[in-house]
């Protein structure tokens, strides 16, 4: 009598593990990596990707415009300005891939991992192990924390872009690289050669000044274009991989270890009998 009700509840099971298998793999897969459904996403990241480009900009003119000041105090500050550059191409590194990912999340989520746990499902009901049911819950859940990495980072990113005002610090370095441009122009119009000296003085004294200003803000800026784009994008994938192994860290008691352990308990003793045998 029990097997009887058994029979149809698993036959009802397996349908709705080849429906959604098949709804995975057929309509949400094309859904998840379909650019209408990420279209906010992507346009916060080439928004991010804009606000990038703009300071690699910025720092490249404020370089040149530090390097033209007569002298050589203000050299190594324009070459510190310039080194930041390759920071700024890590952070559009980083971008790129997360548009990247936004994609290929969803297709390697929805139309392999879940319908391969759903199919392990099926299985696991014809054949009644229990390893296989843990391996296809371990599949699913792994696949759903896959596809939510990147969303969440995003909105961790904009949360705490927004607490900070990382987008006001990047406007104060392109602000303190446009005071440095416009200086020399102000300057010249008054250097006659009269008071040529007195006005190289004040301009290399100026210049110096501003240009020390103008790496600082420029270093808050990267600093915090690195943590929104690169620290905690890692740091959401860390969790995520911490909550998925917490979730999914369940005993699974496979056939190889069972026979791993016949075979230990199988070797022969001292006195000749083997583990099993009866006893004398």
């Amino acid at each position: 009598m029990h097997t009887e009700k058994t029979v149809p509840r698993k036959a009802i099971v397996g349908l709705l593990l080849a429906v959604i298998a098949l709804a995975s793999a057929l309509w949400l897969a094309e859904l998840a990596a379909s650019p209408e459904h990420n279209a906010a996403a992507l346009a916060e990241l080439d928004e991010k990707k804009v606000t990038v480009m703009e300071l690699t900009a910025a720092s490249a003119a404020a370089s040149v415009a530090i390097s033209a000041v007569p002298g050589d105090a203000t050299t190594p500050l324009a070459n510190q300005i310039s080194q930041l550059s390759s920071y700024l191409l890590l952070v559009t590194g980083a971008i790129l891939l997360e548009k990247i990912l936004l994609t290929l999340t969803g297709l390697l989520a929805f139309r392999v991992l879940i319908p391969a746990a759903c199919v392990l499902g099926i299985v696991c009901l014809l054949l009644s192990r229990d390893w296989l049911r843990q391996l296809a819950v371990k599949l699913a859940v792994f696949g759903l924390a896959l596809w939510l990495v990147i969303p969440a980072s995003l909105q961790v990113s904009s949360l705490v872009e927004s607490t900070f005002a990382v987008q006001q610090t990047v406007e104060e370095a392109a602000r303190a690289a446009d005071t440095i441009e416009e200086e020399p122009e102000e300057e010249s119009d008054s250097g006659w050669l009269s008071q040529i000296g007195d006005a190289i003085a004040g301009t290399v004294s100026g210049a110096v000044e501003q240009a020390e200003n103008a790496l600082g803000r420029f270093v808050d800026a990267v600093a915090a274009l690195i943590i929104v784009n690169c620290v905690i994008p890692l740091l959401v994938l860390w969790l995520f991989l911490w909550l998925a192994r917490t979730i999914l860290g369940l005993h699974m008691d496979l056939p190889v270890q069972k026979l791993r352990g016949l075979r230990r308990g199988s070797r022969p003793r001292e006195d000749g009998t083997r583990a099993g045998d009866p006893a004398p």
